[in-house]
């Protein structure tokens, strides 16, 4: 919440998230656009390109940093195996973005692909707190009767501002991106998030959302996460509710290993996400 330290937090994360970027071996490129009025950025590389499926990315960075370009090593080897257009969008960082900004930035993003590729399969890939933002929108979605994405793809999603997970409290200290302090620091990030709100609402922390009518999920973790158990929960929940949801636990690996590309266990992680999202 300091102004100061939350500068310097940002800078940090960015540098070493941007720093990943070195670790892919396969060419690449990222361009600016703007959809519905929303800073995006569009992913290519050198692979083979598809025409019937859309991406649609939603970054990570505890709702204070990253962007589709910090963050751009989470999303490329996906676009890399899968050939789709693939859209990364922004949404504003507290302290600006607070709830719900960040779910209608996301939302008119959505919106807008919807209308533009009615004609193409259309998906999403979320990181961490992109999670929180993607599945809450879902919700909103789903409730509205807006046509759902086809699939949705989840990495080290972060769910639960409450920070009921028992891994906050299990795996704290074994996680070198987060420290848990016992699920109060996730309760202070949501309460500056959500300033007011229930921290049991299911738009501010989805994972005590009805996922009824969902679209099949993919769901990938390290066991080193503290963020483990909300993995856990949302497939088990979704799985109760009649949703096809599939849980990847990745053993030994820590919060966002997806973003070193040289890491076998990524290479392995994002050949399963691809064929995921790559089913009818």
């Amino acid at each position: 919440m300091n102004p100061v330290t939350r500068g310097l937090a940002r800078r940090l994360a960015n540098l070493e998230w941007q720093k990943t970027l070195a670790e892919i071996d396969f060419e690449y490129r990222l361009t600016d656009i703007q959809i519905a009025g929303t800073p995006c950025v569009e992913y290519e590389t050198s692979g083979p390109r598809r025409d019937d499926l859309v991406i649609l990315y939603v970054h990570g960075g505890a709702f204070v940093s990253g962007s589709p370009h910090t963050n751009a090593s989470m999303i490329l080897p996906v676009v890399h195996l899968t050939g789709a257009k693939t859209i990364g969008a922004s949404y504003p960082l507290l302290p600006e973005g607070r709830f719900p900004a960040p779910l209608d930035a996301i939302d008119r993003v959505y919106r807008a692909l919807l209308e533009q590729y009615a004609d193409r399969r259309i998906v999403i890939f979320a990181d961490s707190i992109g999670g929180a933002i993607t599945l809450a929108n879902l919700l909103r979605w789903r409730d509205a009767g807006l046509r759902l994405p086809e699939r949705v793809a989840f990495a080290s999603p972060a769910l639960d501002g409450a920070g009921a997970s028992d891994t906050h409290r299990t795996l704290d200290g074994h996680d070198p991106l987060i420290r848990s302090n016992r699920g109060r620091n996730a309760q202070r990030l949501f309460h500056f998030y959500a300033p007011g709100e229930d921290l049991k609402n299911p738009l501010v922390s989805p994972i005590y959302g009805d996922f009824t009518g969902l679209p099949p999920m993919m769901i990938h973790v390290g066991s080193r996460e503290v963020l483990l158990g909300d993995a856990a929960r949302l497939a088990e929940s979704a799985r109760r509710c009649g949703v096809d949801s599939t849980l990847r636990v990745f053993d030994g690996m820590f919060h966002l290993f997806h973003m070193h590309w040289s890491l076998s266990e990524a290479k392995a992680a994002h050949d399963d996400m691809a064929n995921f999202l790559l089913r009818p």
